[in-house]
């Protein structure tokens, strides 16, 4: 056939109308799919809404579909979500979020000042106002979206793909015969159910992001905008297999957390989950019951030279890696304690022996230091450290905590500090308050909540806490100040804060120790009655917190006001006067208890008292107040 101009016209014209019935007509005959309950029949303003959604072009950045590669978005969309929809329009481009199962997770009052104003409600956001639209329009587009999807306000986690979706740890936990008399089962049991193994694929893979204590402050986690996942809370108390296999298989979108499965068997992935459940998630309290080393760690002594260089290093990884469960007086009080099971050991409670017949060998440190104990988060550090850096640490809790090795002798002219440090000075941005938490929450349990080196966790220390009220302290320099804060004190427990704590804590917590102790503020009058009480405390009751099955011991308050108030209040509370920054107010008569609370809790600004909710739990606030009402001329008699 000749191509003539009217050929090529009438054959474009078919052409162009078959395509249209290919793609157009013919889907719509054939397209049955079954309905799904994410399809529903729209309301008369949901279809007008629907309709106002596509003529205003909603559709060019947001999509109404998942798509099988898809991640954190939703299960994979099927055809019969969309038989209401006609024609079915899905969306061209995902610019924005996906929208298919928006349905509920937002209330259509904050759909409406979205439209309106988006980067009021998402700052980043690049969607165009809509303010222009009639409240009647955009009414209908808020009922649209609220209808969209499986409508469940509830759901707390994006569920796993068809891939993960059900999965249950198939490594199952062997039953094993107990032993008869007091032979160890610990080490027996816990390599049984393959915990070993689980925790050394966690110190190795997942320690430095999630942590010793899992709670997500590993030292690694800091460079992170979003912090690691914290095992202890929920929604991973209640998480299903399913769903750590795959956040631990594929990572998580909008984080470093890593795809575990291009470099960890399916195996390892269960054994490590099976660890962080065991440990973090589903603690259950174990006896360690592990018994005396034994193979290659048995009758084991330190090989390195006890000095003072080794005692140094050993205190540096010793704030590093083990202060924040064991606490930097080795008392078991670490920040990060609340919530292990066993709790990390109190070093200072004489289950260690003596310097003359010490119950623990050089061995006994070395092998839990280096493999962990057996049902506890204690870490397998020889994973992580050197053989050098272990037995350092062993010489370190030997010398200062356990006290079971002596104490080398130092030469004070060998300590040298270097001089960048040395001459540093205070810098204006250090703050009081600041410093004033960071002393309460970090120094105050070894020197004292008045500085004077009497703190509570301290005291059995062999090199006893600095008095920082003693002139010889205030006379130092800022350099001189920030080096001890910085490197601590050769051969003592004064702990290397520039490990753990950035420098500009460092600043603040010198500028709290200048002024509160060195220098000391003059004491403030009494702020009762001088402008009521705070209105976040002012309703607070005793009576609710009781009949909320709290128990309130004046006992209990009158231990926690012997060891946090007394030393600057006095027993009786009319103050004292051998503190720096001079005697506090006494208690004015018959105090509201509300006042009490709120200044336990809050503290003073801008004077010495300190804010107590860093420290004491709210029922210990209680205990105190209530304590404290039984005073003399508190009603408690004069």
């Amino acid at each position: 056939m000749r191509m003539t101009f009217r050929v090529i016209v009438i054959g474009g014209v078919i052409v162009f109308f078959a395509v249209v019935a290919v793609v157009v007509f013919i889907p719509s005959l054939v397209w049955n799919p079954p309905q799904t309950t994410i399809a529903h029949l729209y309301t008369p303003e949901q279809e007008r809404g629907r309709e106002l959604f596509y003529s205003n072009g909603c559709n060019y950045c947001h999509t109404q579909y998942v798509r099988a590669e898809d991640t954190a978005m939703g299960p994979e969309s099927q055809g019969g979500n969309y038989v209401f929809d006609d024609p079915v329009i899905l969306g061209s481009e995902r610019t924005g979020p996906d929208l298919s199962y928006l349905g509920r997770k937002r209330s259509e009052a904050w759909e409406i000042d979205h439209l309106k104003d988006p980067r009021r409600l998402s700052p980043l956001s690049i969607m165009p106002s809509f303010a222009f639209l009639p409240e009647d329009d955009l009414k209908a587009i808020a009922a649209y979206l609220f209808a969209l999807g499986d409508r469940v306000a509830q759901e707390r986690m994006i569920l796993p793909p068809d891939a993960y979706a059900g999965l249950t740890n198939p490594v199952p936990y062997p039953a094993v015969t107990p032993v008869p008399g007091d032979q160890p089962q610990g080490w027996a049991t816990w390599q049984a159910a393959g915990l070993q193994e689980g925790k050394e694929l966690y110190v190795q893979y997942c320690l430095t992001c999630h942590g010793c204590a899992g709670n997500g402050l590993g030292s690694y986690a800091g460079t992170m905008s979003v912090t690691p996942a914290d095992f202890r809370q929920e929604p991973f108390r209640s998480m299903p297999d399913d769903q750590w296999l795959w956040h631990v298989s594929e990572g998580v979108p909008g984080t470093l957390m890593p795809t575990w499965k291009t470099s960890l068997t399916e195996e390892q992935r269960w054994k490590v989950i099976e660890y962080v459940q065991q440990i973090f998630s589903r603690p259950m309290m174990r006896d360690p019951n592990e018994g005396d080393p034994s193979g290659e760690y048995a009758n084991l002594t330190n090989p390195l030279p006890l000095t003072v260089d080794t005692l140094e290093r050993g205190k540096a990884l010793f704030i590093r890696e083990c202060m924040v469960c064991h606490g930097d007086s080795g008392r078991g009080e670490g920040p990060y304690r609340a919530g292990l099971q066993p709790s990390p050991p109190d070093f200072s409670d004489g289950n260690y022996g003596t310097l003359q017949d010490p119950s623990y060998t050089d061995s006994d440190y070395f092998w839990r230091i280096s493999e962990g104990l057996p049902w506890s988060a204690m870490p397998a550090w020889k994973l992580q450290y050197s053989e050098e850096d272990r037995w350092s640490v062993v010489h370190y809790i030997r010398v200062n905590f356990t006290q079971t090795e002596a104490r080398p002798v130092i030469n004070e002219l060998q300590v040298r500090y270097p001089d960048v440090y040395l001459n540093q000075i205070l810098p204006e941005s250090a703050s009081f308050e600041r410093g004033k938490q960071l002393f309460l929450t970090t120094c105050a349990h070894c020197h004292g909540l008045s500085g004077q080196g009497e703190g509570w966790d301290g005291q059995y220390l062999d090199v006893k806490p600095a008095n920082l009220t003693d002139p010889d302290v205030g006379a130092l320099s800022d350099g001189e100040f920030l080096v001890r804060l910085t490197f601590g004190v050769p051969n003592a427990a004064m702990p290397t804060w520039g490990e753990f704590l950035p420098e500009t804590q460092r600043w603040d917590a010198i500028k709290y120790v200048r002024e509160a102790f060195a220098v000391g503020r003059p004491s403030t009058p009494s702020q009762y009655g001088n402008g009521g009480i705070a209105a976040n405390v002012m309703t607070l009751s005793r009576d609710n917190w009781v009949g909320e099955g709290h128990v309130i011991s004046i006992t209990h308050g009158a231990d926690l006001y012997a060891t946090y108030c007394a030393v600057c209040h006095g027993d009786g509370g009319r103050g004292v006067a051998d503190v720096r920054s001079g005697s506090p107010a006494p208690y004015p008569a018959n105090m509201d208890p509300s006042y009490t609370f709120w200044r336990t809790w809050y503290g003073v600004p801008d004077s010495a008292m300190y804010p107590f909710l860093w420290l004491l739990s709210e029922s210990d606030v209680w205990d105190i107040t209530t304590h404290i009402e039984s005073l003399p001329g508190q009603g408690g008699g004069q």
